[in-house]
């Protein structure tokens, strides 16, 4: 079972998720919390403190602790990582952290001194929401958590932070921190510099008319992220600069191959740009395929929902009273007197079953999505 002191360097929404998933299931940690008074003094009132430090306390806060876990903005990772550097500890010490991006954070962790071991973290998991106000404790389950340690470490050197990413119910994905930057530039910060790009360069023509009030589905699915905060984008791409250039340029060939293709019409291209179609289909499909580095998957139930009112409540309250847990809920394709889908997930195929018949009692056009 895990036992000891954990210390949380940073406490908004992951860091208290972690917190309050620990105090839900009662195990016997420790939750040291750093942070800012104001954070500290909440932080002690929803009980998931039992002890509460300033950043400049170092010295206190890194004694006697089992793991120290950094969940502040990169920037500051990096700083408290210079930090420790000048600490003395007697008895070894795992520290990890939450970051995005994870080349320079563990070069930086590599320079500590034993008895502290580094061991590079990036949980992919997350929300709008920033704050310890917006705790989840099952904030973590099915996520993927990638771990970069120094190619000396041995995976029981830092026993505690597995069983901890274990119990939140995260996969644990080992990733040399190099590869990590450049995969996730493409799959995540690139994505957010599209996005940005795309909603923040509406024609002036369009913005004039108000016309942007007319955008479907796809111009908000695509611009949502464009919301992000820029102050923890900032430390992204300050520390991964290079990766997300590169992946920009790569995706800039795709878009000019979609150009040319579309300059050959109406006498040809026909053919490339459904070749491109048949590429686009099959790499949405690959992100839902099972595989070797795929986590377990939720197991999904497509509900014809129509557009009236209470139609979401008629599908979701037989799910509730029969206690069936809904991990994640999508409701896609709606427009207005246009019937659309409920996507509910689940986390086992027997709950996905008997929603399904729960659902089709009730009258639902429900199955299970394949």
């Amino acid at each position: 079972m895990l036992s000891g002191h954990v210390t949380f360097v940073g406490f908004g929404l992951l860091a208290s998720s972690m917190a309050a998933a620990i105090r839900a299931s009662r195990l016997p940690l420790t939750i040291r919390v750093v942070s800012s008074p104001n954070t500290l003094s909440r932080a002690r009132e929803l009980g998931f403190a039992d002890e509460t430090f300033a950043y400049d306390d170092v010295q206190e806060w890194a004694k006697d602790t089992d793991l120290i876990l950094l969940c502040s903005p990169i920037l500051h990772i990096l700083k408290m990582l210079e930090m420790l550097k000048n600490v003395s500890v007697d008895k070894p010490v795992i520290v990890s952290d939450i970051g995005s991006t994870k080349a320079e954070i563990c070069k930086a962790g590599a320079l500590l001194p034993k008895p502290f071991l580094f061991v590079g973290g990036h949980p992919m998991a997350g929300s709008e929401k920033r704050t310890l106000e917006y705790n989840d404790p099952s904030l973590f389950e099915n996520a993927f958590w990638f771990l970069c340690p120094q190619t000396s470490t041995k995976k029981e050197d830092y026993t505690l932070l597995s069983e901890l990413i274990s119990f939140l119910g995260s996969e644990q994905v080992l990733f040399d921190a190099n590869e990590h930057d450049d995969t996730i530039a493409w799959l995540s910060h690139m994505p957010q510099m599209v996005s940005t790009a795309l909603a923040g360069n509406l024609p002036e023509r369009l913005l004039k008319n108000n016309y942007q009030h007319f955008a479907g589905r796809g111009f908000r699915d695509m611009t949502r992220i464009a919301a992000s905060s820029w102050n923890m984008w900032h430390d992204i791409f300050m520390t991964n600069r290079k990766s997300v250039l590169n992946a920009l340029a790569d995706f800039s060939k795709g878009i000019q191959v979609v150009q040319e293709a579309l300059e050959k019409l109406p006498l040809e291209g026909d053919a490339s740009l459904h070749e491109i179609f048949e590429a686009g289909n099959a790499g949405r499909a690959s992100l839902f395929t099972p595989g070797r580095l795929t986590a377990h998957g939720f197991y999904e139930v497509n509900v014809a929902l129509e557009d009236c009112p209470g139609a979401i409540l008629a599908v979701m309250k037989p799910l509730s009273d029969a206690g069936l847990n809904v991990r994640d809920i999508e409701l896609m394709k709606v427009r207005e007197n246009v019937s659309g889908t409920l996507l509910i997930s689940f986390k086992t195929k027997r709950e996905a079953l008997q929603a399904v018949d729960i659902l089709c009692l009730a009258g639902q056009d429900a199955v299970i999505r394949e």
